[in-house]
């Protein structure tokens, strides 16, 4: 990206549909993490601005932006978070840390959270950037957060699950196999919310947002660097080895679609939509396959390698 931020092809779409509303907005929209937005205007786009996160420094942006109430969120890896107006492309504000981020912010009630490279968990306000409060996790913080309204929660480098209330006081957190890359998605198992986090052992595992109790951890056979998509009872991730994975929302699977080609990496988090997975994979290739047995529906080539996240509007 060499510092330079392009995103006024999305903004156009989102500023013509309208902004989303100033109380919340995360990775993926929160909740089950379904990469469903609402609808844009079809193609063509036109470049509305571009943003310059350092003329020098050249700081790359690995995370997704975060828009709130006419505002884009966009975290670099030399620790800037920036707040930019969506309908210009000026700079409002700067917030600093000495470890970079690779975190999307989560926005809520006028604050901003997200963990950087040192372990820092910050929270910050959303109108002026300045520091609220810093929790330390201890481990580098690749997890961007996700919120039920009451907690919040993420996963770092140490292979820990954090549960903090809104204050930044530590509520719980439960230990992985391996660091933990993905954002954490919720949803209900039986009567009760839980956190859903995958990451490098290889276990995709189900843990009780109120006191920390792990419902299930279940075997996904390889490592997952994105996050599951959960809706419907229907829970669906990516690994490597070229899988997608679908459980049931007590663990059980209940199919593995396994026909990417080269056993590619499926490093991006898939989006759900009106009974499609949608799932893209580092063998050049899209594929969008049922949600209830995990044919596939069709495939769609591109040039490259796939990382980023797909989002469905309106289908």
């Amino acid at each position: 990206m060499f510092g330079r931020l392009v995103l006024g092809v999305v903004f156009t779409a989102c500023i013509a549909a309208g902004p989303p509303g100033p109380r919340f907005a995360a990775f993926r929209d929160g909740g089950g993490l379904t990469g469903e937005a609402e609808k844009i205007p079809a193609p063509p786009m036109k470049l509305r601005w571009t943003y310059q996160t350092d003329p020098k420094q050249h700081p790359a942006v690995e995370s997704a932006a975060t828009i709130a109430a006419g505002v884009a969120y966009v975290a670099d890896d030399r620790g800037t978070l920036h707040a930019i107006d969506l309908a210009t492309g000026k700079g409002k504000w700067k917030y600093t840390s000495e470890g970079g981020f690779d975190t999307s912010p989560l926005v809520i009630d006028g604050r901003l959270y997200l963990g950087d490279l040192t372990g820092l968990f910050h929270c910050v306000s959303a109108d002026k950037g300045e520091k609220i409060w810093i929790f330390d996790s201890e481990n580098g913080i690749h997890s961007s957060a996700n919120t039920d309204g009451k907690h919040l929660l993420f996963g770092n480098d140490g292979g820990q699950m954090f549960c903090l209330d809104m204050d930044g006081k530590k509520v719980w957190s439960a230990s992985a196999g391996d660091r933990i890359n993905s954002a954490p998605s919720i949803g209900k198992s039986a009567d009760k919310t839980i956190a859903l986090f995958s990451g490098c052992d290889a276990h995709l595992r189900a843990i009780t947002i109120d006191d920390g109790a792990e419902v299930f951890a279940a075997d996904i056979g390889a490592l997952s660097g994105g996050s599951a998509a959960f809706t419907s009872g229907r829970i669906v991730v990516g690994t490597d080895g070229g899988h997608v994975l679908c459980f049931d929302a007590a663990g059980k699977q209940l199919w593995d679609f396994d026909k990417i080609a080269d056993q590619a990496m499926v490093y991006s988090s898939p989006a759900v939509s009106n009974g499609i997975v949608v799932a893209a994979a580092r063998d050049r290739a899209v594929y969008g396959l049922d949600l209830q047995t995990g044919r596939q529906l069709w495939k769609f080539p591109t040039k490259g390698e796939v990382d980023s996240s797909p989002l469905i509007s309106d289908g």
